[in-house]
C-alpha cells in the first residue's frame, strides 16, 4: 500500500508541475485519501462483521477522495452495530475511556417534565463522582435539576449541563400526588475540571444477623481502579465478608482486562488457581488465523496472580438498562462457576468487545511520515464476540434479571442504603427473608426520556495484538 502511495505522490507532483494552481490542494487531497484508506484497512483487518461488507465496491476504487470519512465508516459498519465509532481525536477518546475528562462529575438522566405540556426538562442526578465539582457543591443522588443559569431547563439548553465550562443550577421538590415540581432552596455553582472519575463510588460492609455482606457500587472498569479493588476486597476478606453485592446498574463497561481481574477476585478459588476459561473470544476469519498462526490464545482465563480472592459460591449483581459490555461480560463469564443472582432491570445487551485503533497501530511505526498529518484520527471498532464456556453469547435483548426490581426515579436512595429496593432485595435473599422495605411506586404518568450525553454506552476495550500493515 505504501508503494501505491509513493507512486501517487509522483503523479500528484507531476500534475502540480503542469497545473501550478493546484499545488496547495494536493497535500490535503492525499491526506483525505489516506484517512479513508486507514478506515478501510482497519475495518477489513479487525472488524468483527468484516464478512458482512461488500468489499468489491471498495476494491474497485482507485481513489478515496470522493467520499466523506464518516459516510464511508457508516457504510462499512454492520447495521446492528451500535457501538463502533470514528473520531478525529483519538487521544480524547482514550482519555474518556480511561475515565478522564473535563467534567462536573455527575451522571444525569434527562426527561421531559411529566407535569407540563411544554418544552421543559428535568435532569435527575443518578450519582456524583467522589471529590468532583458536583459532589463538592452538594449535589447528591436523586436531586432533580430544573433550572440552569437562572432559566428553566428545556430541550434547548439541557446539553449545557455537560458542555458548559461552568453552570449554576437549582433543584426542584417533586410531589407525585399533586403532580407538581416546585423550586427547592439552594443554588449550586460548579466549574468543570479535568479529572479522573473514580469508578469505585461507594463500598461498605453491611451486617445482617450473622452475615457480613460486602457492597460495592462500581461505575466503570477503569484500569486505574484495580489497586483500589485489591485493597477494598482485602478489607472485605479480613472482615469476614461471606457475600458480595456488586452494584453495576450505572456501569457501561470499560477495559476487558479489568473485568477479568475483578472476576478473578470474586470467583471460586479452585477455578482461579486452575486458570479456568473465563471467556471465549470469537474474531473474524483473518484475525483468528493471525492469532492462531502466532500462538496467541483465543480465550481469557482467570488470573491466578490476583493478590486477593473472595472464593465466593454466589454473587449478587444489581443491574439496569445502563449495565453494559464489560459489566455483562463479568456476569456471563462467572455464571458457569458460581450462582450469579441478577437483581434489577434487564441489561443493555452488548455482547462484543472492541479496540481503540489509531494509524500508529495499523501502520509501521517507523514510517511516521506516512500518517503524521492524520495521526489524531482513530476508531473504536468491535473486533470480537465473547461467550462463556457454556456458549452463552449474542444476548442482543440484554440479560434478564432473576428478580425484577424497578427504581422510582423520584425516590432514589443513596448507594449502600438498605432502603434502596435493589439492595434491600439482595440483602433479604442473602439472609433468607422477604424484602420488607418500600417497593418502588413508579410514577403513573409516562416519562419521556431525552438522549443521555455523558458516556459512550457499552465499552469493552481489548488490548489486541496488532497486525502491522506495510
Amino acid at each position: 500500500m505504501k508503494k501505491i502511495m509513493y507512486y501517487l505522490l509522483i503523479v500528484c507532483a507531476a500534475v502540480a508541475f503542469l497545473l501550478p494552481g493546484c499545488t496547495v490542494e494536493q497535500p490535503e487531497i492525499l491526506k483525505f485519501e489516506r484517512i479513508n484508506q486507514f478506515i478501510v484497512d482497519g475495518v477489513q483487518t479487525y472488524y468483527l462483521w468484516e464478512a458482512e461488507t461488500d468489499w468489491k465496491q471498495y476494491d474497485k476504487r482507485k481513489s478515496y477522495a470522493d467520499i466523506d470519512h464518516y459516510k464511508l465508516f457508516e457504510q462499512l459498519i454492520f447495521r446492528d452495530d451500535a457501538w463502533s465509532t470514528l473520531t478525529e481525536d483519538i487521544q480524547g477518546m482514550e482519555n474518556q475511556f480511561a475515565g478522564v475528562s473535563t467534567t462536573f462529575g455527575y451522571t444525569l438522566s434527562f426527561y421531559y417534565n411529566p407535569f407540563t405540556n411544554n418544552n421543559e426538562v428535568i435532569a435527575i442526578v443518578l450519582y456524583t463522582s467522589p471529590d468532583s465539582p458536583a459532589s463538592r457543591a452538594g449535589l447528591k443522588r436523586g436531586d432533580v435539576i430544573i433550572e440552569i443559569n437562572g432559566s428553566k431547563l428545556t430541550a434547548d439548553n439541557y446539553r449545557e449541563l455537560y458542555t458548559a465550562s461552568s453552570v449554576q443550577v437549582r433543584c426542584g421538590q417533586v410531589n407525585v400526588e399533586l403532580k407538581t415540581i416546585t423550586l427547592a432552596p439552594g443554588v449550586y455553582n460548579m466549574t468543570a475540571v479535568n479529572m479522573y472519575e473514580n469508578p469505585v463510588n461507594t463500598y461498605t460492609i453491611i451486617e445482617k444477623g450473622t452475615k457480613k455482606i460486602g457492597y460495592l457500587c462500581y461505575t466503570g472498569f477503569q484500569r486505574e481502579s484495580e489497586n483500589e479493588l485489591f485493597q477494598l476486597f482485602s478489607e472485605f476478606k479480613t472482615a469476614g465478608v461471606s457475600d458480595v453485592v456488586l452494584d453495576l446498574r450505572y456501569n457501561p463497561g470499560g477495559f476487558s482486562r479489568t473485568a477479568q481481574i475483578l472476576s478473578s477476585i470474586l470467583a471460586p478459588e479452585a477455578s482461579v488457581k486452575n486458570k479456568s476459561i473465563y471467556l471465549e473470544h470469537h474474531y473474524n476469519n483473518l484475525y483468528t488465523e493471525y492469532l492462531r498462526e502466532n500462538g496467541y490464545s483465543l480465550n481469557e482465563t482467570f488470573v491466578d496472580t490476583v493478590p486477593v480472592n473472595m472464593n465466593l459460591s454466589r454473587l449478587y449483581v444489581l443491574t439496569g438498562k445502563n449495565t453494559a459490555s464489560a459489566s455483562e461480560a463479568t456476569m456471563v463469564g462467572l455464571d458457569p462457576y458460581m450462582m450469579v443472582m441478577q437483581i434489577g432491570d434487564t441489561t443493555s445487551g452488548k455482547f462484543c468487545g472492541g479496540v481503540l485503533l489509531s494509524p500508529e497501530d495499523l501502520y509501521d511505526r517507523k514510517d511516521q511520515k506516512y500518517y503524521e498529518n492524520f495521526a489524531n484520527w482513530g476508531m473504536y471498532i468491535m473486533i470480537y464476540r465473547y461467550a462463556n464456556i457454556n456458549g452463552i453469547s449474542s444476548f442482543t435483548a440484554g440479560l434478564v434479571p432473576d428478580m425484577l426490581v424497578e427504581e422510582d426515579v423520584f425516590d432514589l436512595k443513596p448507594f449502600g442504603d438498605e432502603d434502596d429496593p435493589l439492595l434491600g432485595s439482595a440483602l433479604a435473599h442473602i439472609i433468607g427473608s422477604t424484602y420488607s422495605g418500600t417497593r418502588s411506586s413508579k410514577i403513573a404518568l409516562p416519562l419521556t426520556a431525552l438522549p443521555a450525553m455523558k458516556k459512550i454506552d457499552g465499552l469493552m476495550i481489548a488490548e489486541p495484538h496488532f497486525i502491522i500493515r506495510n
